[in-house]
């Protein structure tokens, strides 16, 4: 029984750390079992300096994503151990850059077998998980630059302690979905066929497709916004009809509405998530690149053509894990 299945997400930092832990030590073993006398904490600035020949402490640091204090105190290791040497740089007499000694290159080349043996066995286990855990890591990386735990953890709790309720739709909505759409959609464009069949019938055109809608509520003012995601292939998904009236402007509705279905797709069966919308929507545009979608043209050739005042399509990059 192991206690962090029960915590889930709450515990992955602590599972991440976990799993680190082992593949260190088993990246120890590994090490002793070839007998090699290097720390595999040393093992990414070592292959590093193998592969520029030459680089200094922060050049280093912004290609390892490591602090410069890390970068230093392992630069300080490495030299007490014989394996690297600090010169002084050829172009910039002030500046002083790291280099493999002799012995270095003797160890590194010892090593790199075991480099090899050791990619092909991390490449096995990956074809062992559901997903690639490699590419998974890295797209975490990147989500967490473009937005930490901190900022996501805020607008969560702050999304979630509010007057503002999500409510999931039922047919004796639907003039409420259909009035909040045509209040926005008429003040920008014209409602186009499209518009009318989904907003007359959404059970039809969504709900019974394998969609969802649901409702913003606010507990003053009612029913201010809306949100759907409508299949269209297997596995494939349009964010669409997300419109906010123009009496709850200001209070950050669009922005939590669309935090929570996006909370809400990452429960559903799918692989794809995408939307099409218009330059003239600046302000919706950038508040669905700051919460993970991109502009993507293959997205416009395959749907654009669904509204006729399409010009701009978006993908959410996401790690969907159904």
């Amino acid at each position: 029984m192991d206690f962090l299945d029960e915590l889930e997400e709450l515990a992955l930092g602590t599972r991440l750390k976990r799993l680190s832990e082992r593949m260190l030590t088993d990246a120890g073993k590994v090490y002793k079992a070839f007998n090699i006398e290097v720390q595999p904490k040393w093992f990414s600035l070592l292959a590093l300096i193998d592969k520029r020949q030459k680089i200094n402490v922060v050049e280093a640091s912004q290609l390892l994503g490591l602090s410069q204090p890390a970068i230093s105190q392992f630069c300080r290791q490495l030299e007490k151990e014989g394996l690297i040497v600090s010169i002084i740089c050829e172009n910039d007499s002030r500046r002083r850059v790291l280099t493999l000694t002799d012995v270095g290159q003797q160890q590194v080349a010892k090593m790199k077998p075991m480099w090899s043996a050791v990619t092909q066995a991390a490449q096995e286990l990956s074809r062992e998980l559901d997903n690639d855990i490699y590419q998974a890591i890295r797209k975490c990386e990147q989500a967490l630059t473009r937005k930490s735990l901190l900022d996501r953890t805020l607008d969560i709790y702050h999304e979630t302690s509010d007057d503002l309720e999500f409510v999931s739709f039922e047919p004796k909505y639907t003039d409420v979905f259909r009035q909040i759409n045509e209040e926005w959609i008429n003040s920008m464009f014209v409602l186009e066929d499209s518009d009318k069949n989904v907003l007359a019938d959404p059970v039809k055109y969504i709900i019974s497709k394998g969609g969802k809608i649901w409702l913003a509520k606010h507990k003053q003012l009612g029913f201010v916004g809306c949100c759907a995601l409508a299949k269209k292939k297997e596995l494939t998904f349009e964010l669409t009809k997300m419109a906010v009236l123009d009496s709850a402007r200001g209070l950050k509705i669009g922005e939590k509405l669309l935090r929570f279905t996006l909370h809400e797709a990452a429960k559903m069966p799918m692989k794809r998530l995408f939307l099409l919308t218009n330059k003239k929507c600046q302000s919706a545009i950038h508040l669905y690149e700051k919460n993970g979608f991109v502009h993507d043209r293959h997205v416009m050739e395959e749907f654009g053509s669904n509204y006729a005042r399409c010009d701009v399509a978006m993908k959410y990059l996401a790690i969907w894990h159904n």
